[in-house]
């Protein structure tokens, strides 16, 4: 009941054993507080006192006395070097010349490239002119056909092409000799027969065997035409008959052939019956090599697979894309 007597508003007891409760730590404590207050000048400079006390919190609203300016320092910036992916297993040389041969590679491609666009160019602005037979430009006549075997044909049949145009040549050049023996037997036995018939077939199959022997053959192997070769094959057995007809060449016949020299040396003309055996000799060695080129040109025929049926395709539809046959047809249909 005793506790239930103090104050609760009042001073606490001291309890016993409470260490700032001690009579001699209070009058120390006062003494101290006390002397503090009274030694305290605002206006002096009291070291003591300065050197006890917290040194102040500086900040943004109470900043150091000497400070120095905030200034930043350029950033300094160095230049970044490329890291490159280390190679392993090769040699730098390696790489080297295999770059070296890949734009080599590429350069030439690009020239291939340049090259055929410029010979694109050159033939859009170029148009290819007539130019066989080849005659003066003061001439009255103009070359009829284009003819130039490097550059429409190609490389693999370019000697067979060759073969037939000197094989066409060879056989001009044999009525041509056959006219000049029909003048010498004009004049030396008065055979006008052989004369004018020489004169007459030179006429007729000069123009006629380049129309419908050389030049379906050279538009077969240009074109890969089955159609020009079906016409090449069955005009040229006719030439090889021909050319057999004037190997034997009998008297009066217009060609000077082997019956008609054995004809002649029993007239008692042997400088005349010589000429003309060399003649028919001329003719039968044109009448081999037609049967030589004709076989081989048939053999490269069949190989390429072409056929009789493809070359009837070819014709029809070269027959219908003709503009008069259309226009044939179409006025046909009108009516």
């Amino acid at each position: 009941m005793a506790d239930s007597d103090e104050n609760p508003f009042g001073d606490p007891t001291p309890s016993v054993g409470h260490p700032f409760q001690d009579p001699s730590v209070k009058e120390l404590t006062n003494n101290k507080v006390q002397s503090l207050i009274e030694d305290f000048n605002p206006f002096g400079k009291d070291q003591n006192v300065v050197n006890n006390a917290k040194p102040p919190v500086r900040g943004a609203a109470n900043p150091p006395l000497n400070s120095m300016p905030a200034v930043m320092s350029p950033t300094q910036e160095y230049p970044v070097t490329p890291q490159v992916a280390p190679t392993y297993g090769r040699n730098p040389g390696d790489v080297s010349a295999d770059l070296l041969a890949r734009k080599a590679e590429l350069d030439r491609r690009q020239a291939e490239l340049d090259k055929r666009e410029e010979e694109l160019r050159t033939a859009s602005i170029n148009v290819r002119q007539n130019n066989w037979p080849p005659l003066p430009k003061g001439f009255c006549y103009q070359p009829c056909f284009y003819l130039d075997i490097s550059v429409e044909i190609p490389p693999d049949f370019q000697h067979v092409v060759r073969q037939l145009y000197y094989l066409w040549l060879y056989h001009t050049g044999l009525l041509a000799c056959n006219i000049l023996i029909g003048i010498l037997l004009l004049f030396l036995t008065g055979a006008i027969a052989t004369f004018i018939f020489s004169i007459v077939y030179a006429g007729i199959l000069v123009p006629l065997s380049f129309l419908f022997w050389f030049r379906p053959g050279y538009k077969a192997f240009r074109d890969d035409s089955s159609f020009n070769f079906m016409l090449y094959f069955f005009v040229f057995c006719i030439q090889f008959v021909i050319a057999v007809v004037q190997a034997l060449g009998s008297y009066e016949s217009g060609y000077c052939g082997l019956f008609m020299a054995v004809r002649l040396y029993e007239d008692s003309h042997p400088f005349l019956g010589t000429l003309v055996t060399l003649m028919g000799i001329a003719f039968s060695l044109g009448a081999t090599m037609d049967f030589l080129l004709l076989t081989k040109i048939h053999r490269i025929y069949r190989s390429s697979g072409a056929s009789f049926a493809k070359a009837q395709e070819e014709f029809r539809s070269g027959v219908i894309s003709s503009g008069a046959v259309s226009n044939v047809i179409a006025s046909n249909i009108r009516f």
